[in-house]
């Protein structure tokens, strides 16, 4: 059925405007793709073999950057601490006891906390592109921050 005053376009968006991008490609399986996909952004897009490396580079360094901010995020943990707190040194819990500690310090670790949670939910988001090369991406970026930055 036609809208009116549409001209009987039937609801397309594309009236031939030569500006229009294809829309991205939305995946809800395992794909090796490199045409129309969007990385996280409209604007982040992989549309030839030139802006999938970079994409891919991009996303390894993301993924390394993550593990490097959990790293200096316990770091930091650990150097706040009160003296005689025992400080978890397990890579799935970067958080100290809560004992003793300031509540100036409580605030910084929970926003700390939750941009950790952010930055790891955007590396899932390029991950649920299910696309195989942007998802050896993010895994490939992890191990070689983890390997790089991890203490235990």
């Amino acid at each position: 059925m036609d809208m009116p005053g549409h001209g009987g376009h039937g609801g397309h968006g594309d009236h031939g405007d030569s500006g229009s991008r294809p829309m991205c490609a939305m995946n809800m399986a395992f794909n090796w793709n490199t045409e129309n996909v969007c990385v996280l952004f409209d604007f982040w897009r992989v549309n030839s073999s030139t802006s999938l490396v970079l994409t891919c580079a991009a996303v390894f360094l993301l993924g390394y950057l993550y593990e490097l901010a959990r790293a200096g995020v316990r770091g930091w943990e650990k150097s706040h601490a009160p003296s005689g707190t025992l400080v978890s040194t397990s890579s799935s819990t970067p958080l100290v006891g809560t004992d003793a500690i300031r509540n100036d310090i409580r605030w910084k670790r929970a926003l700390f906390y939750g941009l950790l949670v952010a930055y790891s939910y955007s590396l899932m988001l390029i991950f649920m592109t299910y696309n195989g090369f942007l998802i050896l991406a993010v895994i490939g970026g992890a191990v070689a921050g983890h390997y790089a930055y991890s203490s235990d």
